[in-house]
């Protein structure tokens, strides 16, 4: 397939790159396909190498920025021009799949490969941006260094740094060890974009539900997150009775079925709990304290919140009703308000997906997971563009997007960047 600009992607080569890359740098044992490529790891640094050599080679200005993004900058015509950017990130859940982020870099790679190749000057500059830690599966803080950059994070650089691993390694230890400490500003203000688009796979079912090939994403749904702790007494297993005790890990087991219980009888949203820490950890040990996160996310912030409230009002129900001197406690830990996408980026995606795929295989859609994109459309005009996932799994070894997927989302992406390109330089849009 060929965009209305007369280039074509090798599909081939886009799809030959990320399996070779993702075999080699971060692959679970085989059979599976799955990948554990932590952020800042030495897989980490073996990919950002590989992509930093290869942007090079197109005749790039490659930048690292203090929290370790990275920006490969192809000159336009303009010269000191904020650029068009393709962004997305290479980090992985511990046990993620090939695609989640992934393909969105690896897609922009092709792009840029194809305007080398092809020798075509774009009037303003085009960007790949690699953001670093996205998952915060290493470092707590998901879409972390994304974050920073726009300045609307509310953990600031010099906090991000002072977060520690499971291994009390600093992100900053982190990111000097593999030597993508860079010296560009992590500050939009200072290394800016004139627009961002992301290629993501879906994460979810609905593309693949209702027959269609591309998602024209509008929004980006809000996002909070809370630390709990529950307080107990710890005593010995066998020789407590059962009515005298304060068991946290009993307590807490309540409160996370209340998590789930609430969020489906409002039907306000979804709401996780996918950490759970005790402290004794033993067997013979009645346990004095626990600890878990809890994920809410919704369409709307005001949704969040109620979402949010609902759950703690019932947790003041499950500690009246256990009456055994158990306790909780709240500790907001991170946030993303519900983003919406710039109407310039959104209409450069929709019009590049009627190109590529026509009007019957196009599907306007939010998103359901955070993204990058959240962050840069607080500061420059963004949108994204999903491709189907088989069955809509993410996050996950088998998660799988098809090659032929895979082809049409990297030319969308090109169709787009290359429209909002036009309409800039025709003087339809202003130029920052």
């Amino acid at each position: 397939m060929a965009t209305a600009h007369g280039l074509k992607i090798n599909a081939q080569r886009l799809n030959d790159t990320l399996q070779s890359t993702c075999s080699s740098w971060g692959a679970l044992a085989a059979p599976s396909t799955g990948m554990c490529r932590l952020t800042l790891s030495q897989e980490d640094k073996g990919v950002r190498d590989w992509l930093v050599a290869e942007c090079k080679s197109l005749g790039c200005e490659v930048k690292v920025d203090q929290i370790g993004n990275i920006f490969a900058v192809r000159k336009g015509e303009v010269e000191g021009a904020k650029p068009i950017a393709m962004g997305s990130h290479m980090d992985t859940q511990p046990a993620g799949g090939r695609y989640d982020g992934i393909l969105g870099v690896q897609s922009a790679l092709e792009i840029l490969r194809t305007l080398h190749e092809n020798n075509i000057r774009t009037y303003l500059p085009i960007a790949l941006v690699n953001w670093t830690n996205e998952e915060g599966a290493r470092f707590p803080g998901a879409m972390m260094a994304s974050g920073v950059w726009s300045t609307h994070s509310s953990t600031p650089l010099e906090a991000c740094w002072d977060l520690q691993d499971k291994d009390g390694i600093s992100m900053k230890h982190a990111l000097e060890d593999i030597g993508y400490l860079g010296t560009t500003p992590a500050d939009y203000r200072e290394n800016g974009l004139e627009c961002h688009f992301e290629l993501h796979i879906e994460q979810g079912p609905l593309l693949e539900i209702g027959g269609k090939t591309v998602g024209i994403v509008t929004s980006v749904q809000g996002m909070k997150w809370f630390a709990v702790r529950v307080e107990g007494v710890e005593g010995h297993a066998g020789a407590t009775p059962m009515p005298n005790r304060a068991d946290a890990l009993v307590t807490a087991s309540r409160l996370i079925t209340v998590v789930r219980d609430a969020a489906l009888s409002t039907a306000l949203g979804v709401a996780t709990v996918g950490v759970i820490k005790s402290d004794t950890s033993s067997q013979a040990t009645i346990p004095a304290g626990v600890d878990f996160i809890i994920d809410v996310r919704c369409t709307t912030d005001e949704m969040v919140d109620q979402l949010a409230s609902t759950i703690f009002k019932s947790f003041d129900k499950v500690i009246a009703d256990e009456n055994n001197g158990t306790s909780y406690a709240i500790t907001r830990s991170w946030g993303m308000p519900q983003s919406i996408f710039h109407p310039r980026c959104i209409e450069a995606c929709r019009n590049a997906a009627l190109k590529v795929v026509g009007e019957a295989q196009v599907m306007e859609m939010k998103s359901r997971a955070g993204h990058d994109t959240a962050w840069t459309s607080r500061v420059c005009p963004s949108s994204m563009i999903f491709v189907p996932s088989k069955d809509g799994l993410s996050h996950n070894p088998n998660e799988y997007t098809s090659p032929e997927h895979c082809a049409v989302g990297a030319e969308v992406l090109l169709e787009a960047v290359l429209g909002y390109d036009g309409k800039v330089r025709a003087g339809e849009y202003m130029s920052s």
